[in-house]
């Protein structure tokens, strides 16, 4: 065989190589969020195949796991494109090397620091008996406890020893059964349900913040920010879409997500529309916090907000309230 027609024969069978490679390809996007109604906008977006819309073609692998550590993991294997966790792990993860960024807010709620025990109004008044209900160390519920530690006690890892890392099921429980748990670091409905059975509310997190703030934010990793585009934008098009449905179809959201969290309607609504309950995009005391977390030694560094955010974040207009 002549070296022309050679060099052709190899040409097709690359093409043809690639072509098949392409075609066996499957492009997937992978979503992790977590449990609870803080995550209601993207069950709104499953329910109603708002990304499936403006991805058609892609297969959309969404992923519900229990915390952020596992979702971390998924993300640095390449499972998942986007996850969804308190902004307090993001910024540990940034101060380990995680390349990941902020891309967006989803929602803000109350939290609370919730004893059973009437005695105790400050965190002064805890004794070396008492236990305290956090959900994981590092998460943001732990972070402001120690921030109020900081500020009552003048050490930010006061009653490290003292912590207990329990579901916010369990820990209801526990406070409802008279164990050594006598304080929850809770968030709704757990709060509502705790102050119903005569708790008290020692402090809340916004109290601690001095301000307002984010409570569940998105992340993507770099990676995927830089090589997919297209699919990041189409997935924040589908968010913000999926939040304003939320905030102007409440009541028919919650018939939606009703089945779906396997609660009534009323729960449901009282739930989604409970103080501090808000859903929106912004990103907010993320510095704030990132520099209380330096301050106690969280993390070792305090980077600038503008170098850990994609740049749609600040297209983001207005401020929670």
């Amino acid at each position: 065989m002549n070296k022309p027609k050679l060099a052709l024969l190899l040409l097709l069978l690359s093409s043809l190589t690639l072509w098949g490679c392409q075609k066996n390809e499957q492009p997937v996007i992978g979503i992790a969020e977590q449990y609870g109604i803080a995550y209601a906008p993207l069950n709104i977006m499953k329910e109603k195949g708002i990304l499936e819309k403006k991805l058609p073609g892609v297969t959309i692998n969404w992923q519900q796991f229990g915390g952020p550590t596992a979702i971390r993991e998924s993300m640095m294997n390449g499972e998942v494109d986007f996850g969804f966790m308190g902004i307090a792990p993001v910024l540990i993860g940034i101060d380990n090397g995680m390349e990941w960024k902020y891309a967006t807010g989803i929602s803000s709620n109350q939290v609370a620091i919730v004893t059973d025990n009437p005695s105790i109004k400050t965190l002064a008044d805890f004794t070396k008996e008492d236990r305290i209900a956090i959900l994981s160390p590092g998460c943001t519920q732990h972070i402001l406890l120690c921030m109020l530690a900081d500020q009552q006690l003048g050490d930010p890892a006061a009653l490290d020893s003292q912590l207990v890392s329990m579901s916010h099921p369990d820990a209801l429980h526990a406070l409802l059964s008279n164990t050594e748990i006598t304080a929850h670091v809770a968030t709704p409905p757990y709060i509502q349900q705790e102050l119903e059975a005569g708790m008290s509310i020692l402090a809340t997190g916004e109290e601690i913040m001095g301000r307002p703030f984010t409570f569940i934010s998105g992340v993507a990793m770099t990676d995927f920010y830089e090589q997919h585009r297209d699919w990041y934008d189409a997935f924040i098009e589908a968010l913000d879409e999926s939040i304003d449905y939320i905030n102007e179809n409440m009541e028919e959201c919650v018939q939606i997500l009703a089945p779906v969290y396997g609660i009534s309607e009323e729960a449901l609504m009282e739930q989604m529309t409970y103080n501090g309950t808000i859903y929106s995009n912004r990103l907010e005391g993320i510095p704030q916090l990132s520099a209380a977390m330096q301050k106690m030694g969280m993390t070792k560094g305090n980077p600038d907000f503008d170098t850990i955010i994609f740049d749609n974040v600040n297209q983001q207009k207005g401020e929670l309230p």
